[in-house]
């Protein structure tokens, strides 16, 4: 059951109307004044010394102004959505932002803010829901499938990491149709070598990986429209399929590996690293995904696809992520470490072609 990221209590078509009229850009500079008159407000607002405004928002200012300009655009000729009319857009972003960087209720950022709980309400949701209908501006995949990691192994022909995380909610949430409860939302991602998102999908968790449910899994098997041409590849653990353009390790069948295979596994391991160090970054600069309080699996889709947008953003304008604020020890344990050969789909037509592929890249680390 894939989660939609704008379509929460009606939200959806008021959203894609934003977008709409973001997109048309003839528009922008009828849209102009409106949006200086935002940008008065947000300067008529209390002034923070550039570090404390760090600390609280999770962004520079320059970045804030920028996010400003662009929910500004992708609002302006849609302001009758816009809940709560006199909280102006700046002290919704920023609202929303504190609620997001960290762990307090809504009522006590409403009262810094001067905002009641049940109006904190209604601006969170239409505030994360515009950002999540952002998200395909700033998570899109790669027009021409760059090949990076260069820092990280000689592996070739690598466009990014898939790997997944789950999101704890602070209450299991029941599914809209049927009777499961869930505890966790599960987020797969690809990253690049800069930890920037490339796709990501948000669902239930599943015994299987959730890549079988994903539409990046049709992109990868959709022999017609390649996603990528066959001697570029993302990389992933075992409990992903073995795909033409998605390589994984080799089982260790009790030391029955060459050293050669063994290299080729480390470098696959290897890539791990940009894909915990993006997770890492969306849970410490996001604290609330550490315990997300929802009410909807689909409100819960919504906040998550919020904060990978702002989250590749934010890389966008030039911040890199900080070591000093990354907490690896708060990442979920793994919940799926299954192989993916255990899940009994591997009798698929194109799997040989892949495992040609593998063995040659393993020949690439002959030392000669």
């Amino acid at each position: 059951m894939a989660l939609s990221a704008a379509d929460d209590e009606g939200l959806g078509p008021q959203l894609a109307e934003a977008v709409q009229i973001a997109t048309a850009e003839s528009a922008l500079n009828v849209l102009a004044t409106k949006i200086r008159i935002e940008e008065d407000k947000y300067d008529s607002l209390p002034r923070y010394q550039d570090d404390q405004f760090k600390e609280q928002f999770r962004m520079e200012r320059s970045s804030f102004e920028a996010l400003l300009k662009v929910v500004g655009k992708a609002i302006a000729g849609a302001e009758h959505h816009q809940p709560i009319a006199q909280v102006s857009l700046p002290e919704k972003l920023l609202y929303t932002l504190t609620l997001l960087s960290g762990k307090k209720s809504f009522r006590e950022v409403g009262d810094s803010f001067a905002i009641s709980k049940s109006s904190g309400h209604e601006i969170f949701k239409w505030v994360t829901a515009a950002f999540a209908a952002l998200m395909p501006r700033y998570v899109k995949w790669p027009s021409d499938n760059p090949c990076s990691g260069r820092g990280i192994n000689k592996l070739p022909g690598v466009v990014g990491v898939i790997d997944e995380c789950r999101i704890p909610l602070k209450l299991p949430v029941r599914e809209e149709t049927g009777h499961r409860q869930y505890s966790t939302l599960a987020l797969q991602a690809v990253c690049d070598e800069r930890s920037r998102f490339l796709d990501v999908h948000i669902d239930v968790p599943d015994v299987q990986c959730i890549l079988l449910k994903s539409e990046l899994f049709e992109r990868l098997i959709d022999t017609e429209e390649p996603l990528m041409p066959p001697h570029k590849h993302l990389v992933g653990e075992m409990m992903y399929p073995l795909l033409i353009n998605l390589m994984t390790p080799y089982m260790d069948k009790g030391g029955e590996l060459t050293p050669c295979h063994v290299r080729y596994n480390r470098a696959i391991h290897l890539w791990n690293a940009p894909a915990e160090r993006a997770f890492a970054a969306l849970m410490s600069r996001f604290r609330r995904l550490q315990s997300l309080d929802v009410s909807t699996l689909e409100l819960g889709s919504i906040v998550v696809s919020a904060t990978c947008m702002l989250h590749n953003f934010i890389l966008d304008c030039g911040e890199p992520i900080e070591d000093a604020i990354l907490d690896f020890e708060m990442l979920p344990d793994r919940h799926n470490t299954m192989v993916f050969g255990e899940h009994g789909l591997v009798n698929w037509d194109h799997t040989s072609a892949a495992e040609k592929k593998r063995d040659n890249l393993v020949a690439g680390f002959i030392r000669k």
